[in-house]
């Protein structure tokens, strides 16, 4: 219970000094600010109530309790998934999109494998890259590829982007 009420004791002499602090320089009503004051003080007091009777009652957790605190416990799936999912989703949905926003992720990834395998820039080597590139996954990540003329226009579907996405994991083997 000491314990408890030693926790509240600075924020109760905080609130007393800034209390007599307005009293003395500020014009504010006297009344309004004891009041404020003895409402702060009596809910400080009662959370120091409450918190030395809840520790008093049961200072080790209950079964439920701990119950509670393992499921509350989960992995949250990393951000840059996350983003790439909403990337992948608006991609779908907008061919300007999936050029702005998805095929710099392929890019890379694609760019990635090919110099992890033979040692080729998708940009400095461009003739070499295209030799080693897939056709279909050529199509995206070329350097040359222009923003589409009708910005509007569905992107590419699920099915293709699982294509590009299985083309770059066969060029990461």
């Amino acid at each position: 219970m000491i314990r408890v009420l030693l926790r509240r004791a600075p924020t109760i002499v905080t609130a007393t000094l800034v209390v007599a602090g307005v009293l003395l320089f500020a014009d504010v009503d006297a009344t309004l600010a004891t009041r404020i004051y003895v409402l702060l003080v009596g809910a400080l007091v009662l959370l120091t109530l409450v918190g030395a009777t809840e520790f008093a009652a049961s200072p080790e957790p209950s079964a439920f309790e701990r119950a509670l605190a393992r499921g509350g416990r989960h992995r949250a799936r990393p951000g840059e998934l996350e983003r790439l999912e909403r990337q992948v989703a608006l991609s779908v949905q907008n061919a300007f999109d999936f050029h702005i926003r998805l095929r710099p992720a392929v890019r890379e990834a694609a760019g990635a494998a090919l110099w992890h395998r033979h040692g080729v820039d998708l940009d400095a080597s461009p003739e070499r890259a295209r030799a080693l590139v897939p056709a279909e996954l050529w199509d995206v990540v070329r350097p040359d590829v222009e923003p589409p003329e009708d910005r509007h226009a569905p992107g590419p579907s699920l099915a293709r982007i699982d294509v590009l996405v299985t083309e770059i994991e066969r060029m990461s083997r």
